[in-house]
């Protein structure tokens, strides 16, 4: 199994501390780098080329969303897993939008903590349950609300591709569409390629939002 490479993004040295301290015991896990301001990050993370930045979302000057963003611009191919200790449903949905492939409690437990690292490294996104409520709350206002239809024509996709897009959507993993289509996870992978730069998207997080926005679920 490779080596996951990881940077943490925090202001505060104790939180800083105890996240080096859980996940330096954790096989298959390396810190390379830390850091404190925000400002820092993008200079850090193109220089050490990690595989997963964990990203405070409560820091002074840039907050941890807006520099997501600004680090998938520079950097797309780098999971940020976001530590919250905000649940209100509006900066979740934020969350996603800046490009955060995963996000859970400031205050999870290490199990859940290395889950969701895993998980975003693997490229697959990672919400903790007792946050997606608050998220399929908004989702539902979307759902509720008139939307324009858009098929694939519309949207340049193959019909393999759209079907790979309720996949994503639904919570799927690249593992989990693979099985249920009976084809390789390499060629799903290649799939989700192809729809990412079709759609002009980030990521599968920001697939599956524009999907319930359009509303293309049909499982």
């Amino acid at each position: 199994m490779a080596v996951i490479r990881l940077v943490i993004v925090d202001d505060q040295v104790p939180v800083r501390e105890g996240l080096k301290e859980i996940l330096s015991s954790e096989n298959g896990l390396l810190i390379v780098g830390e850091v404190q301001h925000g400002a820092e990050i993008i200079a850090e993370v193109l220089d050490l080329k990690p595989d997963v930045v964990l990203m405070d979302t409560n820091l002074p000057e840039k907050d941890g969303i807006e520099l997501t963003a600004e680090l998938k611009s520079r950097a797309p191919g780098v999971g940020v897993l976001t530590l919250t200790t905000d649940t209100n449903q509006h900066h979740l949905s934020k969350i996603i939008k800046a490009g955060a492939l995963g996000y859970i409690l400031r205050d999870s437990d290490p199990e859940t903590l290395v889950t969701a690292i895993r998980t975003v490294a693997h490229g697959d996104a990672y919400i903790q349950p007792c946050l997606l409520a608050k998220l399929l709350s908004e989702f539902r206002q979307f759902l509720s609300e008139e939307k324009q239809v858009v098929g694939p024509e519309q949207l340049g996709l193959t019909r393999r591709e759209f079907e790979i897009v309720n996949h994503i959507a639904c919570g799927d993993s690249n593992k989990e569409i693979a099985e249920q289509l009976f084809i390789s996870e390499k060629t799903v992978k290649n799939h989700v390629s192809n729809i990412l730069r079709k759609m002009e998207l980030e990521d599968r997080t920001q697939v599956a939002v524009y999907a319930y926005r359009k509303g293309l679920i049909s499982k």
